[in-house]
């Protein structure tokens, strides 16, 4: 006697329902994992290529509180008071915060875009 034919899933429809694999007919997962083992080893020369290094990023200047309260013309206090807020603005230590050169330039282009709307 034949076996019923059997609806074969893909890899998409398994890795979406990885438990439904185990219902499946011996033979037939077989032939899958025969085939995903082809996959593999036509991906792994990808996978072994060298990695190229990312191009090195501009250094960053990290700016003090007074440098920072001068450049965006604010009251250096306000900036202690928003620091936990502000994406530019970093805490070395207990007393001591750091704000990048590279963070303010993004933010006040962000604010310019903002109100020029």
């Amino acid at each position: 006697m034949t076996e019923p034919l059997t609806v074969v899933p893909t890899l998409d429809e398994i890795s979406r329902n990885p438990a439904g694999a185990a219902d499946l007919p011996p033979a037939t997962a077989g032939a899958l994992y025969a085939k995903t083992l082809v996959v593999l080893a036509a991906l792994l020369p990808a996978l072994s290529a060298p990695v190229t290094a990312p191009e090195p990023l501009e250094a960053d200047r990290w700016l003090t509180a007074d440098e920072a309260a001068t450049w965006l013309g604010i009251d250096k206090k306000w900036l202690y008071r928003h620091s936990k807020t502000l994406p530019f603005a970093r805490k070395l230590s207990h007393k001591v915060l750091r704000f990048s050169e590279r963070g303010l330039l993004k933010y006040q282009a962000a604010r310019a875009a903002l109100k020029s709307r």
